[in-house]
């Protein structure tokens, strides 16, 4: 790549971002005033909302008026300056407490409960000042009752301080103020940086993309003497660039609030210690190489939803799964009992925000800091790569409609025919997750088998509705089609080849990742005391239909459409394995996933795939149920040569069934081949 060419294009794409106003404001604009108006504004707000409950005067209706003139005093003259009550008498027994209280003249009403023991607060929840009036009641309430309570004791000789106060309670917080700082620090920020990294790069991904195609400049470039490399590598660079600086000036503006907020806190509670900034300069440092890498893989990945786009209205639409996704990854910072395990350091978004939050609270480690840092480059690197692929593409660049989100298009200008686009299968991807967790979860509240039925449903569902709508050939989509024997004979010998290898693979990151393994056998037990049965039903049966309908069917389709078998084999049985949100299951389910898609690729057929997926999860359920003796042999002595010996045995074993199957395969293709041209005439 030519570096002075590279410089000379990325000075040409960043004016021409920041000729486009809607970058500027979400870029300078907002990070400057959005905090001021959010922490200022809203604390301004607050403190008159506050001046104006404590001095109003509360309209209160009492039955005691006559009864009770202690507590009538207590009300009209009580200790504390911030409680002002208007009186009323009220004959209970005779009045709609909820109209009187409706009418929004009376704020509360106390009146004597029915044995004599104590009083009734009336009040509605629904509205401010009633809501307000309460608290203020029960204050004068509790007074009276400990007024009493002294009373008592006094007149029978007793000290109220000692009988109702035997032992002082101190509170002794052994934490520094930087430490308390930092955890409160850590449940924000990371949310606001990954949303304000995401808003900076998403309107220049969308403008260097979209933009120039809708303003027709694209075509232009393309024909100058510079290389797609350095074309790319110039937008990257571009929106790159934006999006960090955007995320600095959110850092920079939330900085200076949080400063103005700390010194007004130190002034009003006297604050005994202050904060030492230098404490924090490490995590800082930290902090800002986690911005580094993780504004390379969004950037990369904005660029990728918005190259498909023809205008920038539709880069908007294709960007939405995104950032639904991203902000979605982010809020694991606002969950306490979510920690920044090694598995977790694997998870894109979620450990970087994991990460800040750990490292503002002086709680970390070099592990998983390398973990987390390596594994955001290495996601940025792919993206980049792949945004490399699609610039590579004429199809993509110029618009064969192959690759676009055909669904945000007009039913009526749809064509029928053909399979999804990849467009399409990218956007399946992120429904049919926020729909498992959220209706999914919703639905295993109401039982285990209600949620599996509900989330098998969602796998299904989505991309099925999905071809519905977009009038695709759903036998091509879903490849509905029968295949010969010999392909179902190959698929028996690949899936137990596939099953084996999985269990070197599954013996390798369960001493990885000990708690993925733990985890994945204990959600497996809950399904398990159903019964065989169920077991077969749920866990075999009905995953095998329903998941390969999505991935084999409507993902393979598409992609296939897009890019090359083997590319296609891979990138499907990548996210088949993703898609079970489990380290330890997610490898093994990978590898088991290349068998399934390769076989339904050559047999073009989905039933052999369904086939072999029925066999590797009743076999797991089967040897659960019935037997021990395949865990022993894997698990006993582990770590001894006699163990490693077992070990190369699978191994070669299932390579053994492997090659086998692969050549059953091939002899029945070869079949099939030979046959074809003859019906044909």
């Amino acid at each position: 790549m030519n570096f002075q060419v590279i410089k000379q294009l990325y000075k040409k794409e960043m004016l021409d971002v920041l000729r486009d106003k809607k970058t500027v404001i979400m870029m300078l604009i907002v990070p400057i005033l959005i905090y001021p108006l959010m922490f200022v504004g809203g604390m301004v707000m607050m403190s008159k909302v506050t001046t104006q409950m404590d001095t109003q005067t509360y309209e209160i209706a009492v039955d005691f008026m006559d009864t009770n003139p202690e507590l009538v005093r207590m009300f009209l003259q009580p200790d504390d300056d911030t409680l002002h009550f208007k009186l009323r008498d009220l004959n209970v027994m005779n009045a709609d407490i909820s109209m009187i209280l409706r009418g929004e003249k009376i704020n509360a009403i106390v009146y004597e409960n029915e044995d004599g023991t104590g009083y009734n607060i009336a009040y509605l929840s629904s509205v401010t000042n009633s809501s307000y009036a309460e608290q203020k009641v029960r204050q004068v309430l509790e007074a009276y009752s400990d007024s009493l309570t002294n009373q008592s004791l006094l007149e029978a000789g007793l000290d109220p301080d000692a009988i109702l106060h035997p032992i002082q309670v101190e509170a002794d917080d052994r934490a520094t103020t930087e430490e308390s700082t930092g955890s409160l620090l850590g449940v924000i920020v990371p949310f606001m940086l990954v949303v304000s990294l995401l808003m900076g790069t998403m309107y220049p991904a969308i403008d260097t993309t979209a933009g120039e195609r809708e303003r027709g400049t694209l075509e232009t470039i393309l024909t100058l003497p510079v290389t797609n490399q350095e074309l790319i590598f110039s937008k990257f660079l571009t929106v790159g660039t934006i999006g960090i600086a955007s995320a600095l000036l959110n850092v920079l503006s939330m900085g200076g609030i949080g400063i103005y907020v700390y010194k007004l806190a130190a002034q009003t509670m006297a604050l005994q210690q202050g904060i030492r900034i230098s404490r924090f300069v490490p995590a800082i440092l930290v902090c800002a190489l986690c911005v580094l890498a993780f504004a390379v893989l969004i950037s990369a990945l904005s660029m990728c939803f918005c190259v498909f786009a023809k205008t920038y209205k539709e880069a908007n639409n294709y960007i939405t799964p995104l950032m639904l996704l991203v902000m979605f990854a982010s809020f694991v910072g606002f969950m306490p009992n979510v920690s920044l395990t090694r598995n977790m350091a694997l998870v894109p978004v979620a450990n970087i925000c994991l990460l800040i939050r750990d490292l503002l609270a002086f709680k970390f480690s070099f592990s998983t800091i390398t973990i987390v840092l390596f594994s955001n480059i290495a996601y940025g690197v792919i993206a980049v790569l792949l945004l490399g692929k699609l610039y590579n593409s004429e199809a993509i660049l110029f618009g064969d409609g192959t690759g676009n989100v055909q669904i945000f298009e007009r039913r009526s200008n749809m064509r029928k025919g053909g399979v999804p686009s990849v467009g399409d299968a990218c956007l399946a991807l992120p429904i049919v997750l926020v729909l498992m967790i959220y209706v999914g979860g919703f639905a295993s509240t109401k039982g285990m088998l209600t949620g599996l039925l509900a989330t098998q449903g969602i796998v299904a569902g989505v991309p099925v509705l999905m071809t519905l709508y977009t009038k695709k050939d759903w036998k091509k989509t879903f490849r509905i089609r029968l295949c010969r024997p010999g392909f179902l004979v190959g698929g028996i010998f690949l899936i137990l080849g596939a099953i084996a290898l999985g269990m070197i693979v599954t013996s390798i990151t369960s001493v990885l990742f000990p708690n993925s393994a733990d985890a994945m056998t204990t959600s497996m037990d809950e399904i398990y005391r159903m019964g065989y049965g169920a077991s077969i039903l749920i866990v075999a049966l009905l995953p095998a239909v329903c998941e390969e309908l999505l991935f084999r069917g409507f993902l393979y389709s598409s992609f296939e459409a897009r890019m090359t078998q083997g590319k296609a084999i891979v990138l499907v049985s990548v996210i088949f394995g993703l898609y079970h949100m489990n380290v330890v299951q997610s490898t093994t389910t990978a590898v088991i996933g290349l068998a399934i898609c390769y076989l339904s690729a050559q047999s073009e057929s989905l039933f052999p795939g369904i086939l072999m997926h029925f066999l590797n999860n009743a076999l797991s359920v089967t040897l659960t149920f019935y037997s021990d003796a395949v865990s022993k042999y894997l698990k006993g002595n582990s770590g001894t040569p006699g163990a490693l010996l077992k070990l190369i045995y699978i191994l070669l074993f299932g390579i053994v069934l492997c090659i086998i199957g692969t050549k059953i395969v091939k002899n029945t293709q070869k079949k099939c081949a030979s046959i074809e041209p003859a019906e044909n005439l």
